[in-house]
């Protein structure tokens, strides 16, 4: 059976107060919503919006409590209605280790405090960081770090290590733990992404690609039972190595979107041609995780039905669309002199499933009035009535 062909959808005509172009920010799904916060253009920003993609508007909720400073490239997970933050760029050239709880229930944030480790410090001040929720615990992976005490003398310092962050129901007490680990860990990096995925009762940390003076398109599992980093084998034909994308889990498929990839010579591709430029792309790929293979992602091809190519943008799963906001459309050598995209996208995954069974309401001679329940991500319905000889003479008697 061909695979589908998958179609970019541009969300228009959206209600409310849109929040600025930017890159550096992160998404969390929660139900029908998208809670966006953080990033920067012109300045980094600490303004929290939120998207019901069930109404099409947009929404600024009225926060209280210990609102963070902006930050960008950070750590964003959501655990039901908590939602925490930690780390990022606060200034050019200047990081946090700080954690910030968002109870979404009442938009109120809260500075949180956790105990440190008691096998060793902290985690660093950092930012390209991955923070990725698996069952109750967090798990925050590398990222990058400045290695001067100055601010203004940024000496990067590309990180490996691995934290944990348990979270407790009712409970406000956190602390880290540097977990013990075996096999060969991945390479330091950072503006990676990571995914959790659970297949036959097995939990695993999925870390992709990210930076370390070179894109990389690496691929690292960690085994959260047993706590053995793997290097798998991965089959199908492998996308160019980048960062800054999204890497978005979708049923049992993660699908890696945009970022900065190298510029490659065309007759002379491979990992190590990278030039010291590169440029934002706007390609999908899909990586089945259930056999660890690249799947080729059939799209249409017209530009004025894709986004266009970015980096540095969000992306949420929300039922089975891929929505995708913002981000950065190219490469400028001052930080805060971007180029950022305006528009929400969503990719549609996979067919819409059945709606529920069909009830009648009341009927007479005129009218028939039906009801069903209805599918999240179905834009129109078809309904077939299906009259038969003997109901259509009843008819006719009637008249």
């Amino acid at each position: 059976m061909a695979a589908p062909i998958l179609k970019w959808k541009r969300v228009t005509n959206t209600t409310g107060p849109q929040p600025r172009p930017r890159h550096g920010h992160r998404a969390v799904a929660i139900k029908d919503l998208m809670v966006v916060f953080g990033g920067g253009n012109e300045g980094i920003v600490d303004e929290l919006h939120v998207y019901n993609t069930a109404t099409n508007q947009w929404f600024v909720p009225p926060v209280k409590g210990d609102v963070p400073p902006g930050c960008a490239a950070y750590g964003f997970v959501v655990d039901g209605t908590r939602i925490l933050v930690f780390g990022g760029m606060v200034e050019y050239g200047k990081y946090s280790n700080e954690l910030y709880e968002l109870q979404a229930s009442r938009w109120e944030w809260k500075r949180v405090k956790p105990r440190p480790p008691r096998n060793g410090p902290p985690p660093c001040p950092r930012l390209g960081h991955s923070f990725t929720l698996i069952g109750n615990k967090v798990y925050l992976f590398g990222g990058l770090a400045n290695d001067s005490e100055d601010p203004k003398n940024n000496i990067p310092k590309y990180l490996n290590d691995l934290y944990t962050l348990e979270l407790r129901a009712n409970s406000n007490v956190m602390s880290w733990d540097i977990p013990d680990t075996y096999g060969v860990p991945p390479p330091p990096r950072e503006s990676h992404t990571g995914v959790a995925y659970t297949s036959k009762d097995k939990p695993k940390l999925v870390i992709y690609g990210g930076m370390s003076g070179t894109r990389l398109g690496d691929l690292w599992i960690l085994d959260i039972n047993t706590m053995n980093w793997e290097r798998p084998t991965v089959s199908g034909v492998h996308p160019l190595p980048r960062s800054l994308h999204s890497a978005t889990l979708l049923g049992n498929k993660m699908f890696v979107f945009g970022g900065w990839v190298p510029l490659v010579l065309e007759e002379l591709k491979g990992p190590n041609n990278e030039k010291s430029e590169w440029k934002c792309t706007n390609t999908l790929a899909c990586l089945n995780l259930e056999n660890m293979s690249w799947e080729n992602a059939m799209m249409e091809k017209f530009e004025d039905q894709m986004p266009r190519a970015r980096a540095g943008h969000c992306s949420v799963g929300i039922h089975s669309r891929l929505f995708v906001w913002s981000g950065r459309d190219g490469y400028r050598k001052a930080w805060n002199n971007q180029v950022c995209c305006k528009d929400l996208w969503y990719l549609e995954t996979s067919v819409p499933g059945s709606p529920g069974r069909v009830q009648l309401v009341r009927a007479s001679t005129t009218t028939l009035e039906v009801c069903w329940g209805a599918t999240p991500t179905a834009d129109a319905y078809l309904l077939q009535l299906v009259v038969t000889l003997s109901e259509y003479e009843h008819l006719e008697q009637d008249r």
